[in-house]
């Protein structure tokens, strides 16, 4: 990959890197872990190409006209191994206000879906490296950029999903619904006033 200023690893366009070093990288038997935030603009598009590879192999999002809804979201998310690994990704979206609506319809959800304008979407682990809490440090790390602001998130019906989500403050609301893809989803809401008391 022919990045921008000297690292073949780098998603950035301009000199703003933003890596935070992870403290438990010995303990996932790796000599280094890092994290980048950016905004899609500021991405090569190598990096993009990246981030959305990673996410058509988590297998829960539907590939058609995914690159342009990366390029469309705020906050992109990069976890990458020492020799620049691609191990997860994540994103904080501002979805179309007619997706927002019938996910919170599909979901029966008890409050309206404007009150929730930021999605926490596309967290993927590489396979080869889930069980290690990474999706925990993922969402932990995204939450920092949006911690004034009511976010939704959609997700497979599943205990250990389910415990992470309270952890990050994600409270159930409205009932499972049929993904279209032979699994239920379940709506989280995180309310920015209920986890900043």
């Amino acid at each position: 990959m022919a990045a921008a200023f000297g690292s073949a690893h780098s998603p950035l366009q301009d000199k703003r890197p933003r890596a935070r070093l992870h403290p438990e990288a010995n303990y996932l038997g790796m000599a280094m872990l890092t994290s980048a935030v950016f905004c899609p603009s500021d991405c090569t598009s190598q990096a993009l190409a990246d981030f959305e590879r990673l996410v058509v192999e988590g297998g829960a999002v539907n590939p058609e006209g995914l690159a342009q809804r990366i390029r469309n979201a705020s906050r992109l998310l990069f976890l990458r191994a020492s020799d620049g690994q691609l191990l997860g990704v994540g994103a904080l979206k501002h979805p179309r206000p007619s997706y927002r609506h019938k996910v919170f319809a599909d979901a029966r959800a008890t409050v309206p879906a404007h009150e929730y304008p930021v999605e926490l979407g596309w967290v993927v682990v590489a396979k080869s490296y889930q069980g290690r809490r990474l999706s925990t440090r993922i969402v932990g790390e995204l939450l920092t950029f949006a911690k004034n602001e009511n976010i939704f998130a959609t997700t497979r019906t599943d205990e250990r999903v389910l415990s992470f989500a309270f952890d990050c403050g994600f409270k159930i609301n409205g009932k499972p619904f049929p993904s279209g893809h032979g699994y239920d989803l379940v709506l989280y809401l995180r309310n920015a006033h209920d986890y900043l008391r």
